[in-house]
């Protein structure tokens, strides 16, 4: 796997780890390797008598004597000694840079030391009855391990590792989330709905985070949509067989009828048109809302008159089931599109006579609330669980999906109602009500120019019974 972003996060910041470590590292050896290191302090201490030796040794043993000193003297690629008189000569006969004759004269002006980061030169000079010698030392620097006190270097080396892995995990920490991002991105472009790539997140809380429980809530959201429409799919095809059908085999049949079966074969076909008209307009006008295409023509209306029109269509339905419809408002006015709105009340008020059942009892209100108008339709039927009443204005949504046209339509009442609400700068919700039923307020924006029309607090019961009014 191409890992990318690991990569970016992972390199910077252990570069400048390691820059910094570096650093350190460079510090160190300037200090150590300073004009009065410590690890050559010994040897410069002993310089004078060493020099005293080396020149009595010379001058009662001779060039063999003093070659035996100065051999036992040196180290192994860590000093040179070198026995000189008073004009230069180095008294063994071997070869002396030039370079180091330069470093001790250096060294005699400067406390016996002249310090360079190829050497160290150390020198110092005695006088005998016999003359003036300068016994001079080269000290090549040990290595760095054998330089640096106590653990600095293992210091140095373990922080370079620990940069590493601390690094490491904060590059997988960062990257990690978003790999499973990509991964599940991946698969919900190839079908699979039920993806989450938040599931082993545990507590996490950052913007990484909250990234992806918002990708989750997309998924689930599309899962929702996805299978909305498909059910949709399956009930219209469903929904739409049924008429259909009966409309053929009333063709059939009227084909070869008397006149008074015939009538009462298109008198049938009139009912399935009408229903399949019915069921083409609630999906027409859902999609259009949904897309945008659907432009509310905006005009000042008085919402009682909308309500009262719903509701006196509403009692030849609310008729069938002995139902009660009472209604209390203000006539309020407001800027609005009356078939939308119509349209919407009617569904909010038909879902209230449906579910009440027979006999049943609705409660509707208009009022003003907090600057808005509030539209109230509160049944006594038995509610919904409380985890459906977000999901309620959803287009396609259905408390019971068992349910079809012909008991509680195809979940795209709510939802015209919600985009009718939403084009008018408004919104809608439900809640459970106690003991039982349930309430649904639509609430509109009222104009600040507006003003009543006629006088507020009118009150009226509108009881239906088995006859129509």
């Amino acid at each position: 796997m191409n890992r990318r972003l690991f990569w970016k996060i992972f390199l910077p910041f252990w570069l400048a780890q390691a820059v910094l470590l570096g650093a350190l590292y460079l510090r160190i050896q300037h200090r150590i390797s300073s004009e009065h290191p410590w690890w050559i302090q010994p040897e410069r201490r002993e310089m004078p008598v060493l020099a005293d030796y080396a020149a009595n040794v010379y001058e009662k043993q001779g060039q063999a004597g003093l070659s035996q000193l100065l051999d036992n003297l040196s180290l192994q690629n860590r000093s040179k000694f070198w026995l000189v008189d008073a004009s230069g000569h180095e008294l063994l006969g071997r070869p002396l840079p030039e370079r180091i004759l330069r470093d001790a004269s250096a060294a005699e002006k400067s406390e016996g030391l002249h310090h360079s980061f190829e050497a160290n030169v150390l020198a110092a000079s005695t006088t005998t009855p016999k003359g003036h010698y300068v016994l001079i030392a080269e000290l090549v620097p040990p290595k760095l391990s054998e330089r640096v006190p106590g653990d600095i270097l293992w210091t140095l080396k373990l922080g370079t590792v620990l940069s590493a892995i601390i690094c490491f995990l904060i590059a997988h920490y960062l990257s990690k989330p978003i790999e499973r991002l990509r991964d599940a991105t991946h698969e919900l472009a190839r079908g699979n709905l039920d993806i989450r790539a938040g599931e082993k997140l545990g507590n996490r809380r950052d913007e990484i985070a909250d990234l992806v429980r918002d990708f989750d809530s997309m998924a689930g959201e599309l899962r929702t949509l996805i299978q909305s429409e498909r059910n949709l799919l399956s009930g219209v095809s469903h929904e739409l067989r049924s008429p259909i059908a009966r409309i053929r085999l009333a063709l059939t049949l009227a084909r070869n009828a008397d006149d008074a079966e015939r009538s009462e074969m298109l008198d049938r076909i009139e009912q399935d048109t009408i229903q399949l008209d019915s069921m083409l307009e609630q999906i027409l006008t859902v999609a259009r809302l949904e897309s945008g295409q659907h432009k509310p023509r905006f005009e000042q209306l008085s919402l009682n008159d909308v309500v009262d029109d719903v509701l006196h269509d509403a009692n030849f339905e609310a008729a069938a089931t002995n139902a009660t419809i009472a209604f209390q408002g203000d006539d309020i006015q407001v800027n609005g599109d009356a078939g939308l709105l119509r349209s919407a009340i009617e569904n909010i008020v038909r879902n209230a006579i449906f579910y009440s059942g027979q006999g049943g009892e609705i409660e509707v209100r208009l009022n003003k609330e907090n600057g808005t108008a509030l539209i109230s339709v509160r049944d006594n039927g038995p509610g919904v669980p409380e985890n459906a009443l977000p999901l309620l204005f959803k287009p396609f949504y259905r408390v019971d999906d068992s349910r079809g046209t012909t008991t509680g339509g195809m979940g795209l009442g709510l939802a015209i109602v919600r985009n009718a609400a939403l084009a008018h700068g408004g919104s809608v919700s439900a809640k459970n009500v106690v003991p039982h039923g349930l309430e649904v307020e639509l609430r509109l924006p009222i104009p600040s120019a507006s003003q009543p029309t006629r006088g507020s607090g009118v009150h009226r019961l509108v009881q239906t019974t088995g006859t129509t009014t």
